[in-house]
């Protein structure tokens, strides 16, 4: 599957990807008041560019990558917020460096 293709709704999905930037790590809070910490970026596949979000623990796993590192996202989902989509790395997520 390239980015082109993703839906919102979407789970469980692998993707190879390279990274194209990644923002500083900031402090969010829900509309029901429960904060999260994130890390928002892009990436890029040979079809499309897509916003890329990793949440709390999973910010760890980026330490080693940086822009233009080719990698693959397992098992993230899609979200759409304000209707722009993001591909999603979580608790159940891992990134492997291709």
């Amino acid at each position: 599957m390239n980015l082109g293709e993703l839906r919102p709704g979407m789970e469980e999905l692998d993707l190879e990807v390279t990274i194209i930037s990644l923002e500083e790590q900031r402090e969010v809070e829900t509309h029901r008041g429960i904060k999260h910490v994130l890390v928002e970026g892009f990436v890029e596949d040979e079809k499309a560019t897509q916003q890329l979000t990793v949440w709390n623990d999973s910010i760890a796993l980026l330490a080693p990558f940086k822009p233009g590192d080719k990698i693959k996202l397992i098992n993230c989902f899609i979200s759409s917020f304000k209707g722009v989509l993001s591909v999603n790395v979580g608790r159940e997520s891992r990134i492997e460096k291709l």
